[in-house]
């Protein structure tokens, strides 16, 4: 016998949350609705009168309006309204009006609750945030694997026995000789209940034999002092990033401000063959570019496995930067074993997707090169070689020169600090809107190897550049560049899809969602006075400095990791067909839930593209 909902049943199966229900559950909800047709212009709910339907529209399009008349929402097929009212029970708020002929699915009160009853997940999809659906259709579409709770394990669960620790004055020779007994490569200083410093087995090798120094010496003239220690609750993904960004090799874990145990490399590897820090102590030890070349051909490789084995994807961008971080450093100590020492102190300056760690596959280089001012006059020929010899390296190992030449090979960006402060200061002089767009992507700047301090002055820099007299025009240009993007979401929330050529009916993700979102951040950013280049560091700084609300902060930052986290997968798919890696999503091939969540993220944007729109009206 044939169903007589089946019909019924096929759309609710398309549509979120009854996608949610199980098989018996959504036959019931099926035979709970009572379809009604009503005219356009009929007038569905009133304000403040009672409700106690769920409406569901199959065919039309209604409108909501508050009491003064204010459009607050257009609905059309898939979507419900009447839910507030229908949650609490209190009157209506809004006026919803039909404003084309339409066919409308009616549930009572009685049957929405029941169902609310019945399904956990039914009842949480409309009890929870924007921010919480946004991220939850991130996660439906990645498996949950036992890698995936290893990468988010705590530190602390892999620490195997209590730290060794001495006094400041231990020597060293009572040292190694501690070291040796307990059968460990390192050692920490420990004075007033505070670690001070670590030595390890390289120390004594590199600092104490081969410079033939007195084993009678305190162990603090060899140590590394103020060790980086983190919380033993941080997920092991975090701490493999930490080591790796610092290219070092034992983490001390403290709890409540205690040191409770120490993790090494080797520890960490041993957890699975084919992990980042696998490949990042790889690709260290290199002594070639061509070593280098052949080792970077892994870096897809890694990519798939790193989402297989349930890596969330949003937060593989991280793992590709320290990758490309990586390279960038073993380039450097190459052209230094080439060229010799750098003559004066200097920075490698990584700019744009780099500096925000939000690197995917097929990234272009964005780098400059800043040293120091009291450089002898041979530094720039030194400095241009090093230059050229990183960028062509970066371009053999599949970072391509970037198309607008930002790149420490060009000597424009390839300055002693003093260079430097004077671009900023002509930026800040000459504030021509068009000018601070083409510079824009300075503003997302980190160091990745040399020198700290020219780094930070580098930044103050930047960041007063964009405060002086010139900032109301700097702000209003990067806010006009933010909110003139076109967020690809049409009438009733339906997607704007390419009409044309290669990628007909695909959605850009990255120039319709990622681009306007952290243009939009950073403007912010510098707005607020963070100086942070992460799209997620600086939102939350904003939040924690009051300049943000952490309702807009959460909704932001969740329809980031969702834009990140479906570009990432996308390249992901590319690669097992053997595609060069692109952004155009196929709408089609994500499940109704994450449809439903990146119309959601486009709406998030569009809502933050107005507020700066009424900020810096143009």
């Amino acid at each position: 016998m044939s169903n007589p909902l089946a019909d019924v049943e096929s759309f609710l199966q398309q549509t979120p949350p009854f996608d949610l229900l199980e098989a018996q559950l959504l036959r019931r909800a099926a035979g709970a609705f009572e379809a009604v047709y009503r005219r356009k212009g009929t007038e569905l709910l009133e304000i403040g009168a009672s409700n106690d339907q769920l409406y569901l529209i199959r065919r039309g399009a209604v409108e909501a309006h508050d009491k003064d008349d204010n459009l607050v929402g257009r609905f059309g097929e898939g979507e419900s309204f009447g839910l507030q009212s229908l949650l609490t029970g209190k009157p209506v708020r809004f006026r919803v009006t039909l404003i084309e002929d339409g066919l409308l699915w009616m549930m009572p009160r009685k049957a929405f609750d029941e169902l609310r009853g019945a399904s956990q997940a039914f009842d949480t999809f409309y009890i929870r945030s924007l921010e919480d659906r946004l991220m939850s259709a991130l996660q439906s579409g990645t498996g949950r694997s036992r890698t995936q709770t290893l990468f988010m394990t705590p530190m602390g669960e892999l620490v195997a026995r209590e730290p060794v620790m001495v006094s400041p004055d231990t020597t060293i020779a009572a040292a190694a000789k501690r070291m040796s007994e307990h059968g460990i490569s390192s050692l920490l200083i420990h004075e007033d209940d505070r670690v001070t410093g670590i030595i390890t087995d390289r120390d004594l090798r590199n600092r104490v034999l081969a410079q033939g120094r007195d084993p009678a010496e305190p162990v603090t003239s060899i140590m590394t002092a103020d060790p980086l220690t983190l919380d033993d609750s941080t997920p092991v993904l975090a701490g493999i990033l930490a080591m790796a960004g610092r290219g070092i090799h034992h983490l001390p874990l403290a709890r409540d401000g205690r040191v409770v145990g120490m993790v090494t490399t080797r520890d960490l590897m041993s957890l699975q063959t084919h992990h980042p820090l696998y490949l990042a102590a790889q690709l260290q030890k290199q002594e070639s570019v061509e070593g280098l070349v052949e080792t970077c051909r892994r870096v897809p490789k890694l990519f798939e496995l790193m989402l297989s084995s349930g890596i969330r994807p949003e937060e593989v961008p991280r793992v590709l930067t320290m990758i490309t971080d990586t390279v960038t450093r073993t380039l450097i100590g190459l052209a230094q074993k080439e060229f010799g020492p750098a003559p004066v102190p200097f920075a490698w300056l990584a700019f744009g997707s780099q500096a925000r760690e939000e690197q995917s596959l097929k990234t272009d280089q964005d780098n400059g090169i800043v040293y120091a001012d009291d450089a002898p006059p041979e530094a720039a020929e030194y400095f241009r070689r090093l230059a050229q010899f990183v960028c062509d390296g970066l371009d053999a190992c599949g970072y391509p020169y970037c198309p607008g030449d930002i790149m420490a090979s060009n000597p424009k960006w390839r300055q002693p600090l003093s260079g430097w402060l004077k671009h900023f200061a002509e930026w800040a002089r000459l504030p021509d809107p068009g000018a601070v767009l083409q510079v824009s992507i300075f503003f997302d700047l980190r160091g990745i190897y040399g020198d700290e301090a020219l780094v930070q002055r580098v930044r103050r820099a930047l960041a007063e550049c964009a405060s002086g007299s010139g900032k109301a025009v700097f702000l209003a240009a990067l806010a006009r560049q933010a909110a003139g993007y076109d967020v690809p979401l049409g009438f009733f929330r339906r997607f704007v899809l390419e009409s044309k050529g290669e990628h007909k009916e695909t959605l850009e993700i990255k120039a319709a969602g990622l681009l306007p979102l952290t243009d939009m951040v950073r403007m912010l950013a510098l707005q607020g006075g963070v100086t942070v280049p992460g799209t997620q560091d600086r939102l939350a700084q904003l939040v924690a400095a009051g300049k943000m609300s952490q309702r807009d902060g959460d909704r932001l930052a969740g329809a980031h990791r969702l834009l990140s986290g479906l570009r990432v997968r996308i390249h992901a798919e590319q690669l097992r067909k053997g595609e060069e890696p692109h952004n155009h999503l196929r709408v089609r091939s994500i499940s109704h839930a994450e449809r439903a969540a990146l119309k959601d993220a486009f709406l998030v944007i569009r809502e933050a593209q107005k507020g700066l729109a009424l900020d810096f009206p143009g």
